[in-house]
């Protein structure tokens, strides 16, 4: 009973040491996997870093491109609303002179009325010139009005426009990326 007893334990013995050889290779085997998993998501954070990298350097060349472009298109449209301008200053110029010019005329025919008064011809009535100057007068200078703000106006539209499908382009290219 003893030899029994003796090869018994020795049986155990084997066993757990057969067992314990299986843990061991099983452990070296979930080591290996650990560290192949490890070194994977090492290098795919690597990879995923560097595209986030190049892909934000992408979008802020974009953004730069797109501030430049917009800068672009305000300088433009600032020196469109400054030949707008320029334009209502020589047509204010234009008007003064054709107001002289009017002013000058009835003047000469004011003058005129007056020698025919003295020489005993008609009186003429010169309310009727009167009202015609104011109102070319008013005219001129609403018409001079109205071309302003329609040419400020259009300036502003297009520069919108441009700003709009700068926009839209930086937006496609962005997509593609």
């Amino acid at each position: 009973m003893t030899t029994i007893k003796a090869y018994a334990w020795q049986f155990v013995a084997l066993a757990l040491g057969a067992l314990l050889l299986m843990q061991t290779l099983r452990l070296a085997d979930a080591q290996t996997a650990e560290a192949q998993a490890i070194a994977t998501l090492n290098t795919e954070r690597a990879t995923s870093e560097r595209q986030a990298r190049v892909l934000s350097e992408n979008y802020r060349t974009l953004e730069g491109n797109h501030r430049d472009e917009i800068a672009k298109i305000g300088a433009a449209a600032s020196a469109a609303i400054a030949a707008a301008d320029s334009d209502a200053g020589r047509a204010r110029t234009a008007a003064h002179g054709l107001q002289r010019d009017l002013a000058t005329y009835i003047t000469a025919h004011r003058v005129a009325t007056q020698a025919r008064a003295a020489a005993g011809n008609c009186t003429a009535d010169t309310a009727p010139l009167d009202l015609l100057a104011d109102l070319q007068r008013r005219v001129d200078e609403r018409a001079g009005e109205l071309a302003h703000i329609a040419d400020t106006a259009r300036a502003r539209g297009l520069t919108c426009e441009r700003a709009a499908d700068s926009a839209h382009a930086v937006s496609e290219r962005a997509q593609k990326q």
